[in-house]
Formats: C-alpha cells, sequence, structure tokens
C-alpha cells in the first residue's frame, strides 16, 4: 500500500514520535509512506526521519488559517495516488475535504481525550466527516474511546482502538534499583497546561523538604518554561530541579533514575509512559484518560491530580526499594503491550478495512 501520514510538524510530543514510529515500522512491513509536515520546522524528529531515507514534503503553512494549503494538498495527492491518508492532530480540516472529494480512504488518529484535543470549530468538522464521509476515528486506549464516542456521536464498534507503541529495543532496561547518591525523579513532555507541571514542581517542594536528597530532573520544551523555571527559584529549588530541555535520546536518561513521573491533568495513551515502562521503572501517574488502560497497581502507583498525593508516591518509592523492584519488573512485563509492531500490524489491518469494527 501507499500511505500518507500527514501532521502539523515534527516537534518532541507524543503524537509526533508515534507517527515517526509507526513510518519507520510501515516501511518495514513493505509499505510505502510519504510524510507531510503543514510547517516546515525542522527538528530531531525530522532529521532522523530524512537520514533514513522517508520522504518528507514540508508545505510552509502560514499562521493561523491557511487556505493555501488546500491546493497544495489535492496537487500532492493527485500526484502521489496514496490508498490511505492518516492525519494527526489539527491538520483533518484541511485534509479531510480533499480526500472525502477524490474518494480516497481516511484515517485519524485521536491522540487526546477527545473533547481537549482541539478547538470546538475543529471537533465539529471531524464529527461531519467521521458520520458522513466514512472517515475511521482511532482511539489510543478504551478510556479514549469512550470520550470519542461521547464527544463525536459514534457507535463504539465505529471506533477502532489501537495502543501506541514504541522501539522497546531502544529502551535501557533497569538491573538495579539501589538508589546511589540522590533520589532522582524524572518527567518527560512539554510545558503546558495539561502535563501539569506546577502540581509536579509543588508536589516535589512538599517531598524535597523530607527528603533533601533528592532531584527532580524534566525534559522538554513549551510555553510555559518560563513560568516554571520561575516557581521553582520561588521555592528555592534551582539546585535540585535541573532542566534538561528537548533531548533526542531520553533512554539513556530515563534509565539513570529512580522513579518517573506524569502527574498530568488528562492524557490519551503517552508514550513517555510507555517509555518508562519498556525500560523497568518505578512510575507515579495521575489515573487519567488511557494512562489506567496502559497500567494497574501491581505496576504503578496511580494516584490523583493532587501535589500531596503525588508526593506520597514519590515517599512510597524512597522508603522501599523492594517495591520500585516489584513495580518496575511488572511495569517492563507490561510493556510488551506496547510494541511498535503490534501498533503498526493493527493500522495495517484498519487501513485494509479487516476488524476494524
Amino acid at each position: 500500500m501507499k500511505i500518507i501520514q500527514v501532521i502539523p510538524h515534527f516537534g518532541m510530543g507524543g503524537a509526533e514520535r508515534m507517527c515517526e514510529t509507526l513510518v519507520y515500522e510501515l516501511i518495514k512491513l513493505g509499505h510505502e509512506v510519504v510524510v507531510v509536515s503543514l510547517y516546515n520546522e525542522k527538528t530531531a524528529i525530522t532529521e532522523h526521519l530524512e537520514k533514513s531515507g522517508i520522504d518528507i514534503r514540508y508545505l510552509d503553512k502560514k499562521p493561523g488559517l491557511d487556505l493555501s494549503l488546500l491546493p497544495k494538498l489535492r496537487g500532492l495527492f493527485k500526484r502521489e495516488r496514496p490508498d490511505v491518508i492518516h492525519t494527526h492532530l489539527y491538520v483533518a480540516k484541511y485534509v479531510f475535504p480533499i480526500a472525502a472529494a477524490m474518494k480516497i480512504k481516511a484515517v485519524h488518529t485521536i491522540h487526546s481525550v477527545a473533547k481537549h484535543e482541539l478547538r470546538i470549530m475543529s471537533r465539529r468538522i471531524n464529527r461531519f466527516f467521521f458520520k458522513r464521509c466514512d472517515v475511521i476515528p482511532v482511539a489510543l486506549s478504551a478510556a479514549v474511546q469512550e470520550t470519542v464516542v461521547e464527544e463525536y456521536k459514534l457507535k463504539p464498534a465505529s471506533v477502532p482502538v489501537v495502543l501506541n507503541g514504541i522501539d522497546l529495543s531502544k529502551c535501557r532496561v533497569k538491573s538495579n534499583y539501589d538508589i546511589n547518591g540522590n533520589f532522582k525523579i524524572i518527567h518527560i513532555g512539554s510545558f503546558s497546561d495539561v502535563k501539569n507541571h506546577k502540581g509536579l514542581v509543588e508536589a516535589f517542594d512538599i517531598f524535597n523538604k523530607k527528603y533533601e536528597n533528592s532531584e527532580l530532573h524534566l525534559i522538554g520544551d513549551g510555553k510555559n518554561k518560563r513560568e516554571i523555571e520561575q516557581l521553582v527559584q520561588a521555592k528555592k529549588l534551582e539546585d535540585k530541579v535541573v532542566f534538561h530541555g528537548l533531548q533526542a535520546d531520553v533512554h539513556r536518561l530515563i534509565s539513570q533514575m529512580d522513579v518517573f513521573t506524569l502527574p498530568s491533568l488528562y492524557e490519551g495513551v503517552p508514550m513517555s509512559i510507555a517509555e518508562a515502562m519498556g525500560t523497568g521503572m518505578p512510575i507515579v501517574a495521575t489515573a487519567v484518560g488511557g494512562v489506567t488502560d496502559m497500567l494497574d497497581e501491581t505496576a504503578a502507583q496511580l494516584v490523583s491530580v493532587d501535589a500531596i498525593a503525588v508526593a506520597d508516591g514519590f515517599e512510597r518509592y524512597y522508603l522501599s526499594s523492594d517495591l520500585r523492584k516489584k513495580h518496575g519488573r511488572k511495569a517492563y512485563e507490561m510493556s510488551k503491550n506496547f510494541s511498535a509492531e503490534k501498533m503498526a500490524d493493527r493500522y495495517v489491518e484498519i487501513y485494509r478495512g479487516i476488524n476494524v469494527k
């Protein structure tokens, strides 16, 4: 098959990393893949894709609604003649009308809780194409599927579930659960409201007041970063909180830490959790969205969106190497559900119309 993957850009978010992984796996399966980025932004992901020989088309999108994308996409689809167009995030309003007019099958992955992923007008556009034009919406977990069904007024059978997958071979599996030096906590995610960095810093401050030999390591970038840096300074935690910025290789850093945390306000199926599981990390995460479809209480501490609850999770792991090891090994076992191979195989079934219902 010839498959076109369309995404706004390739920042280091979960949707972008999932798309990258899927592209590699589809090519391994013998499919032809063209990648379309609406913006011209070059990143570590685009560098990796291009070095791997992946064909990326950059459409030079302007800020805001850019109707010049419509003829560009139409011309591209006409030249490439794909069997399937697979969209991600907010590209649908540009892609779906053209795909419908050209009678090209379209699949759209919903990467988060449905009502939070897109603005209301974009959701209304998606609802029309999901219901009237047979565009297939894919949910990342059973919990996310429920939100898609509710938001778009669809039948559950019309919303297939495909768990996000990662290349598990890249994970550096943890073998030692002793604390060497300081107790190191790691978070990976964009500095945005949903990732709840403010609540995380507050939780760490509570924990660090009791256990001063602790560190918080933050990987990522985003609009809220300066605000969080100021909060860290206000709490006099500059020597305890490390801002790593964007990292091309997160696996090395994860394996060097003692605990992984993700205290988000809502989530789909976060790639960072899957990577932590594949590393065998003890995990403190909020029980939101698809997180509860990935992990249970035999493999992690699933807590409420509350700084004290998150801090308590850190403390339970700090006090027990046995619990760290028990949960870490169980999380590693469960990570096999999130392999890139399984994800790609399921998407190919959907592309071909096999077991979509």
